[in-house]
């Protein structure tokens, strides 16, 4: 359908011009005292600034589609439902009003916003009181509902609409009517400052994220922390002219204590203790060397990891408030699962995710059910990538992975008489199928969440590499390194599915699927920074999606 359509009445007597289909949409559902209304009610008459408040929302309205799109138009309808709701009387007629707002404009930075996108400098200069024209007054009073409009929505959503950057994403839709009643009501009970707090994430970690954010810019106030010249390995009992400023950079960062007092030049057993700390923290290989990839993260200034805290404080604004008391949740990039009952930590794992160029999709989706022993069927990405072009260069490849050819009757074919060359992914007519058992692929449980990206959680024969400290080997799917207690803690029943008789089912090698007794929703997110305790976890970007999210917070304006 084309983003413009002709809309005409009965007998032509009404022609409307062309208008976006969403826009209409919006305007049908907006109450009895909106747009629709704006001829017929006017509460606003006798009051010049109303007037013009009223006369600069209608203008708004029936303009066409302003340049930037969707986010300016939605703001102009919410502005006209705003004031229309109160008769288009003034808001800011009083400076505590006015300094409450400007607060909580200030106060955004600490979530990573930008106040410059409020306009900061404009709300301190504005004075409720000063002598002013109804035209000027009607201006100001709309610049700062709008303000207070945009300020709550990405609070309450993010100033970047994830969407554009995590498609697969299916997030509670915004409910910015919603927010702007709670506004209202607010205002008239004077709890104005409170509003804008409770809008945002009320969660632990969203707070130690905005603490760690604190610190690290006062860190970067005082200047960062130094930089460390390449040179050999650094080990236990060396000496180097380097230890010195390695000594300076640990203790700003936190990772050694600001009492020691050495000042040497040896590489000593409380730095390499500090040295581990530092690389456990940023999700290395722990090992307590300073070699090539520990001195590339060291070097990371602390501006960068200024702007990697705002980036994911953004993202637990989007993803925070959809989250269920009871979940599993996989980081991404953190390689990591965690079980959450009940609102609170209950276990967790290593995971092994999707390599770069075969990404793990953000999604969520829900574990309905289990597989014990499950036959791994070769999904069309691999069949694509991996097999078919194995196949083409070796015969014998099949064989090699124990794999057969299985027709659509679920007859088994002889790989010999397929010529492999004259089929691809998508037209192959028939199915790969490897057997169970420890070197399946999918290892003995598999952990079925139906879902269009045919991503699900397994077992893995590959146990090896979760030893690994960067972990995106696989396909796109997550391997999960303790599959068995995974699937003890989702069975939820002590008697009926012990450990012990998880292992007996696994140990039949018979394949048998066990539904779940309730639907377990799974989030796979995407988070580069997470708080553990009071110090932050930093992980490396696998995916480059950091500065995607950094450009658009750092973009002026966000829709006003």
């Amino acid at each position: 359908m084309p983003e413009k359509y002709w809309l005409n009445m009965l007998d032509g007597l009404l022609m409307f011009r062309l208008i976006p289909l969403f826009f209409w949409a919006v305007l049908i559902a907006l109450p009895a005292h909106g747009w629709l209304s704006l001829e017929s009610e006017r509460p606003y008459r006798g009051n010049a600034v109303a007037e013009k408040i009223h006369d600069h929302c209608e203008r708004l309205i029936r303009q066409k589609r302003p340049a930037d799109g969707m986010a300016r138009e939605m703001l102009n309808i919410r502005l006209e439902r705003f004031y229309s709701v109160r008769g288009f009387q003034p808001l800011w007629t009083n400076r505590q009003m006015v300094e409450a707002l400007m607060a909580a404009v200030e106060a955004s930075a600490a979530d990573g916003l930008n106040p410059s996108d409020y306009a900061i400098a404009r709300i301190r200069e504005f004075d409720p009181h000063a002598s002013m024209s109804p035209e000027k007054k009607a201006q100001e009073d709309i610049f700062l509902t709008k303000t207070a409009l945009l300020l709550a929505s990405h609070l309450r959503y993010g100033k970047a609409d994830p969407a554009t950057l995590e498609p697969s994403w299916s997030r509670e839709k915004k409910n910015l009517q919603l927010l702007d009643e709670q506004l209202q009501r607010s205002l008239a009970a004077g709890s104005f400052t409170v509003y804008f707090k409770e809008l945002q994430p009320q969660d632990a970690n969203y707070d130690l994220l905005k603490k760690g954010l604190a610190r690290y810019r006062a860190i970067a106030r005082h200047g960062g922390w130094p930089q460390l010249a390449g040179g050999p390995t650094l080990k236990e009992g060396n000496r180097d002219s380097r230890i010195t400023v390695l000594r300076r950079r640990l203790k700003v960062s936190g990772d050694l204590a600001v009492e020691d007092a050495d000042t040497s030049t040896v590489y000593s057993r409380e730095m390499v203790g500090a040295v581990k700390r530092f690389q456990k923290r940023n999700g290395m290989e722990v090992d307590g060397s300073v070699g090539v990839a520990t001195l590339r993260v060291m070097n990371i200034p602390v501006e960068r990891r200024i702007d990697q805290i705002r980036v994911n404080l953004e993202r637990f604004r989007w993803f925070l408030h959809d989250i269920d008391s009871t979940c599993i949740l996989v980081n991404i990039p953190g390689y990591s699962l965690q079980y959450i009952e009940n609102g609170h930590y209950r276990w967790g794992t290593k995971v092994i995710v999707g390599q770069p160029l075969r990404q793990t999709p953000v999604f969520r989706a829900s574990i309905s059910s289990l597989v014990f022993n499950p036959k791994w069927v070769v999904p069309e990405t691999v069949l694509d990538k991996d097999v078919l072009p194995a196949l083409n260069k070796d015969n014998s490849y099949l064989a090699k992975k124990q794999l057969r050819v299985v027709d659509e009757e679920g007859s088994t074919v002889d790989p010999a008489t397929v010529d492999w060359s004259h089929y691809s992914a998508r037209n192959l007519p028939y199915h790969l199928q490897q057997r169970s058992g420890d070197q399946g692929a999918l290892g003995r449980i598999k952990f079925l969440m139906p879902n269009r990206h045919t991503i699900y959680l397994h077992d893995t024969p590959g146990k090896e590499l979760f030893d690994k400290s960067r972990r995106d080997f696989s396909s796109g799917c997550i391997r999960v390194q303790n599959p068995s207690e995974l699937a003890r803690l989702l069975l939820h029943d002590s008697l009926q599915w012990s450990s012990a008789k998880i292992q007996d089912a696994v140990n039949t090698g018979k394949t048998t699927m066990v539904i779940l007794p309730q639907p377990i929703p799974v989030f796979l997110l995407y988070f580069t920074v997470v708080p553990n305790g009071q110090e932050l976890q930093f992980r490396d970007d696998i995916y480059n999606r950091d500065n995607q999210v950094l450009k658009l917070l750092n973009k002026l304006g966000g829709g006003r």
